[in-house]
């Protein structure tokens, strides 16, 4: 499990404008586009605490404007989509609208459950009765009050009715079919073994794996399971490494962003990708570009609000076995 040499590819930062990104790919009758790309939102705690906040808003509009030259097809999380819930919900309410642009855009979505999307923290932050966070770390019913399977358009299955705590969505690009698996912060074996089921009964799918704590700013596995039930080893050891088709893995919850590269029980491997930032002042996006044709995969981070690019988390990767 050691962190693997990466490629820093030049140039991966993405314009603030369509005019100069690169040209859109549109696939025509007979012809099928190998290039595509994913978005992944980091932490968004931090953009949700006021309403003349534009920075969320700001993200998603952007996406929606350079849809056609990214060929975006999939817009996921990594968790911490709010700080904390208040009586109002206002919180949610921003996010809830920063995400309207992807909606009606029917560009599918699926976010990530973190710490503080749940009724663990209290407004502050701080936890909210510190006798019952392992229960509260579970109460998700505001959440799934703002964000629903039909808002998400794409999903297949869920772990537990009236949630998408845990659930799977799929699409194709590029030829071949993706599925994005979002899990539980800390799951619950239960939940865990779900995951299983679905990854095993959907061997020709690429799965993405999109869960709020994994690795840690340094690209380490986390070994602590927090308060919840399980730790990311655990997941890596009885999921993620478990199946030759699990491609990739986004988590955000610690540190800035890092990777690592694992190989499978199998043989394949497993590209795992942090973005967290806890950003005041910018709104960072992970762009992933894959490019079925070539087996390979490129991805970026960008900021549209203030044009900024981080261009030390550039990566590309070759042979990444994507499953046909």
């Amino acid at each position: 499990m050691a962190v693997a040499t990466v490629v820093v590819s030049a140039g991966g930062a993405f314009a603030g404008s369509t005019a100069s990104a690169v040209a859109a790919r549109m696939e025509t009758a007979g012809t099928t586009d190998p290039k595509f790309s994913f978005a992944v939102l980091p932490d968004t705690q931090q953009e949700v605490l006021t309403s003349s906040d534009s920075r969320f808003l700001n993200r998603t509009n952007w996406l929606v404007r350079n849809r056609s030259a990214l060929d975006l097809r999939f817009v996921t999380s990594s968790g911490d989509v709010v700080n904390w819930d208040t009586p109002d919900h206002a919180q949610y309410v921003i996010a809830r609208t920063a995400m309207r642009p992807i909606e009606n855009a029917a560009i599918p979505y699926a976010l990530a459950l973190g710490n503080h999307d749940t009724q663990a923290p209290g407004v502050g932050g701080s936890a909210r009765d510190p006798a019952r966070t392992r229960e509260l770390i579970r109460d998700t019913s505001v959440f799934n009050q703002y964000f629903t399977v039909s808002q998400y358009r794409a999903v297949r299955g869920r772990f537990e009715a009236g949630k998408v705590d845990n659930s799977y969505s799929t699409f194709t690009a590029g030829g071949v079919q993706w599925m994005v698996l979002t899990l539980e912060l800390w799951p619950r074996v239960a939940a865990v073994n779900w995951a299983r089921s679905v990854v095993a009964a959907n061997p020709r799918h690429n799965v993405i794996v999109v869960t709020h704590d994994y690795i840690d700013g340094n690209g380490n596995i986390e070994q602590s399971a927090g308060y919840g039930a399980t730790s990311p080893q655990y997941l890596f050891d009885n999921l993620v490494k478990q199946y030759a088709n699990i491609r990739f893995v986004f988590s955000g919850h610690t540190g800035i962003a890092a990777n690592r590269v694992d190989t499978g029980v199998n043989g394949n491997k497993i590209y795992t990708f942090l973005q967290t930032f806890h950003s005041n002042s910018t709104n960072p996006v992970r762009l992933v570009e894959v490019d079925t044709a070539a087996n390979s995969l490129r991805t970026w981070i960008y900021a549209p609000y203030n044009n900024r690019s981080f261009t030390q988390y550039d990566r590309s990767f070759t042979d990444i076995g994507v499953v046909r």
